[in-house]
């Protein structure tokens, strides 16, 4: 798959450009400088055509902290992963003594360049102003667009698939569909972004000591076993009441939500010299009620002792009781220990959740278990369940035909649900939806 990367200074319009191509808002878009803190990969489709697409930090003049010196430093990094360079600026002010300076170094590269000048809403007074200054980067003529009007959106996708297709790059491969997406959450600084990237074998997030640094998803595509994943790493996720309505953190903890909801596994970290918090208990009940895979990750365990595990996994046990067909890992990402057991983890769950089971056999076990407890019915109605069969994957549902399914309480499920787990497989990581339904006379 081809790889195309829009860099330029902060507030050039890159995330707008991103989700204008992309077809939606996937990167955070608002007017404060240096947003984007990390990058993300979104998929373009245009026709027939595929190809990727990465919105990067901004590259900013003079970085005043740790975070903005990290995200220039991961932009300049990241143009050798690109095939195609958008290199954007501002094409409505005109440039400034930065981009030259960015520009050499995207000509050093070698990497071909399209050279876009956003924000042209007037052209006329772009080419009055402007269009002459922006010859002086030396990457050629400039292409004029309007990321928020959608303005020359599709004569800029017709050079770039050309472009790309003159380089030898097939855009019509298949999607992604067969891919299992994983999501990594948690709580702001339990490791996420470290463990994202000890699995990736490579630094794709900005990882630094200070809470809530991943602001939004970062995604990437690999191969574990011939099996194709996305790892999603996601912002970290904070209470309600530390979240003010429609400022960055918010649209952080919209983003990392949603990455639960679009993936089939999800890795949940959590702080081992912390504990399970009432936090974490609202993110795994997001987990569980969007029917998600799941393993659970302490990390930081190299910090406390075998007591101190035996704790953790029964606060588990306590806690998380309505999910615990989780696997529970102690890792440490500072030291790369038990990275190999996350991601055998995430292949056992991969099967799981994918998992089918014979109709024989199903009926075979939900008959064994009405003979044994009996559904208690209604008053004088009995409950009655008639036949069963699983209905789908991804998570594994499971179709009960029943005489009325208001006669069935939450815990006679659960205990079908043990049965299944008990005597046909454990579906370790993944849940077992059982669907209700009446059957017709």
């Amino acid at each position: 798959m081809a790889t195309v990367l829009i860099i330029g200074r902060p507030n050039v319009g890159k995330s707008t450009l991103f989700n204008r191509l992309v077809g939606g808002r996937e990167a955070i878009v608002d007017n404060l400088e240096g947003l984007t803190r990390d990058f993300k990969i979104g998929k373009v489709k245009w026709y027939e055509k595929n190809f990727d697409l990465i919105d990067t930090c901004g590259l900013f003049d003079n970085p005043k902290d740790i975070i903005e010196e990290k995200m220039k430093e991961v932009t300049f990094n990241l143009i050798n992963e690109g095939d195609l360079i958008l290199y954007l600026v501002d094409g409505k002010n005109g440039i400034v003594g930065s981009d030259q300076e960015f520009a050499e170094k995207i000509r050093k590269s070698g990497k071909e360049v399209i050279l876009v000048a956003n924000k042209v809403e007037n052209e006329d007074k772009y080419k009055e102003e402007h269009e002459l200054d922006l010859y002086s980067l030396g990457l050629g003529e400039p292409f004029p667009i309007s990321a928020v009007h959608g303005i020359n959106k599709h004569e800029l996708l017709e050079i770039i698939t050309d472009k790309l297709e003159k380089k030898g790059f097939d855009l019509e491969d298949s999607d992604e569909s067969e891919s299992i997406k994983i999501a990594i959450v948690g709580k702001p600084n339990a490791g996420k972004s470290s463990i994202f990237n000890k699995i990736i074998k490579n630094e794709r997030s900005l990882v630094t000591e200070i809470a809530g640094t991943t602001r939004d998803t970062v995604n990437e595509r690999i191969k574990i076993n011939e099996n194709e994943y996305i790892f999603i790493d996601t912002a970290g996720i904070r209470k309600k009441s530390k979240v003010k309505i429609k400022n960055v953190e918010y649209y952080s903890v919209m983003r990392a939500v949603t990455a639960i909801q679009k993936s089939d596994i999800v890795v949940m970290v959590i702080d081992a010299t912390e504990g399970i918090g009432s936090q974490d208990q609202k993110i795994a009940g997001i987990i569980e009620n969007s029917g998600k895979g799941v393993i659970v990750v302490y990390n930081k365990s190299d910090l406390i002792n075998e007591k101190a595990r035996k704790e953790l996994i029964e606060e588990f046990e306590m806690q998380f009781y309505f999910i615990n067909y989780s696997p529970v890992l102690f890792v440490s990402a500072l030291n790369g220990t038990g990275i190999k057991k996350i991601i055998d983890s995430i292949e056992l769950v991969r099967e799981n959740i994918q998992k089918k089971i014979p109709t024989g056999i199903l009926n075979n076990v939900v008959s064994r278990y009405t003979l044994s407890t009996p559904p208690v019915g209604n008053g004088r109605k009995k409950a009655k369940i008639y036949y069963s069969t699983q209905i789908s994957t991804k998570p594994p549902v499971i179709g009960l035909f029943v005489n009325d399914p208001g006669l069935f309480n939450e815990s006679y499920l659960r205990g079908l649900r043990k049965m299944i787990r008990t005597n046909i497989d454990p579906f370790t990581g993944s849940p077992i939806y059982l669907k209700l339904k009446r059957k017709k006379k």
